[in-house]
């Protein structure tokens, strides 16, 4: 089975606690999401020069297992100056510097024999660059940890924890974003889905007069035209603006402005500006109760993009539409169709032309 097949195949299901129970769980690369509990873990991994076999976890709602008392405490700080807290396992330290040292070796504080912050600090060059930080020396003893931290970034080397890295939530998600954006492997799981995904968009046309009332509405009339935007275009084409709307997902509050460009051998779909307004083109200073403004859709066809080619295209860009039964389109309000119309030529213009009423 291919494994565009596979993700169409989950189904939301209830699990009991003890088949949950059951269940092999890998703790440093399993992806959790208990969003209604605020529970999160994701993780990213890297292949450096320096260092192979190293991820960066991103963990809420799920306390550290570890020792947090045991690790080597300092103080960092971000590109916008925010308070964080970076505890080093003294193992990892080891590991990289052939150096033992230990809380009570930093405790102990005879910093003019061996340069400890040196030391330790060199274990995590790498890791100050993934994620845009900077140590800036020891964490004092009132400023520890008193509690196994619930929301934090861990540094795994070899999928066991060696570095936990604490600050407020708004800190730790750009400390995520920049670990994500740093992360090969991200970025290659990012395209495999984007070249997979398709958005459904529907292709809506601009009626002159975008706003209504419910009297206006239901007094069109079979052979009744409305006057639509059309744009000045070369000899012999016929260039219509409109606008792209996603269909049955978070977004689809987002317009993209399209032009359609007619002749009499094809249709075509061009990508114009960036996302546009929502109520860009809605009058709402004419004076009408809220009730009484009532938009008016032209819906003209629909197509499919793919993620990928969404977040490539620039104004210009040749989108195909998938489906459409052009002349013909269907005014819609709300997203109810209530009149099918045919585009017309009149006095130099497309315009709608009403041909019958939807019950």
């Amino acid at each position: 089975m291919s494994e565009e097949l596979l993700i169409e195949s989950h189904e939301l299901v209830k699990w009991s606690l003890e088949s949950l129970r059951a269940v092999r769980y890998e703790p440093t690369q399993t992806v959790l999401f208990a969003r209604s509990k605020r529970m999160l873990q994701r993780s990213y991994e890297y292949e450096t020069q320096t260092q192979d076999e190293l991820s960066i976890r991103r963990v809420v709602g799920l306390s550290f297992k570890g020792g947090h008392s045991d690790l080597i405490w300092l103080k960092a700080m971000s590109d916008d100056s925010a308070d964080i807290s970076v505890g080093v396992d003294s193992s990892y330290i080891f590991d990289r510097t052939s150096c033992f040292i230990t809380p009570r070796i930093i405790d102990w504080g005879k910093h003019d024999v061996v340069p400890l912050l040196d030391i330790v600090t060199a274990t995590l060059n790498e890791i100050e660059d993934l994620l845009n930080i900077r140590i800036t020396g020891f964490l004092p003893a009132d400023e520890l940890p008193k509690t196994a931290p619930r929301d934090y970034l861990a540094v795994d080397h070899r999928r066991a924890c060696k570095v936990v890295i604490l600050s407020n939530p708004l800190t730790a998600q750009a400390l995520d974003d920049y670990a994500r954006h740093y992360c090969a492997h991200y970025w290659t799981l990012y395209e495999s889905m984007s070249r997979k995904v398709h958005f459904e968009m529907g292709l809506h046309l601009y009626p002159a007069q975008a706003v209504w009332t419910s009297e206006q509405l239901a007094r069109l009339e079979l052979g009744d035209l409305l006057s639509i935007q059309n744009m000045a275009d070369a000899p012999g084409t016929k260039s219509l603006r409109g606008y792209l709307k996603f269909r049955g997902n978070r977004l689809s509050k987002s317009k993209y402005e399209v032009f359609l460009t007619m002749t009499e051998d094809d249709t075509k779909l061009y990508f114009g500006s960036d996302e546009l307004q929502t109520n860009e083109l809605l009058d709402y200073e004419n004076g009408l109760a809220p009730h009484e403004q009532i938009e008016l859709e032209i819906h003209a066809g629909r197509t499919q993009i793919l993620f990928n080619d969404l977040c490539s295209v620039q104004a210009g860009t040749l989108i195909e539409l998938r489906e459409h039964a052009l002349p013909t389109v269907t005014l819609c309000v709300m997203g109810s169709p209530i009149l099918e119309g045919e585009l017309v030529h009149f006095q130099d213009q497309l315009m709608v032309q009403v041909t019958r009423r939807l019950d």
